[in-house]
């Protein structure tokens, strides 16, 4: 399940998946410059998720 969405990631220009010939053969993925514009969105998200903990536990 993970390397089909790893893939999927790639295809729509997320990550980028480099394979070093080494044994074992290792892959490294990065986010591109494109992968990079969804931290605003992480940020915004891990915001509203602390805020939401909050509220709960003080209920």
């Amino acid at each position: 399940m993970l390397s089909k969405e790893l893939k999927d990631l790639e295809n729509n220009g997320i990550v980028k998946r480099t394979v070093y010939d080494t044994t074992p053969v290792m892959v490294e993925y990065e986010l591109t410059e494109s992968g990079k514009t969804f931290n605003r969105v992480l940020d915004t998200m891990v915001e509203w998720g602390i805020e939401h903990r909050e509220n709960i536990l003080h209920k």
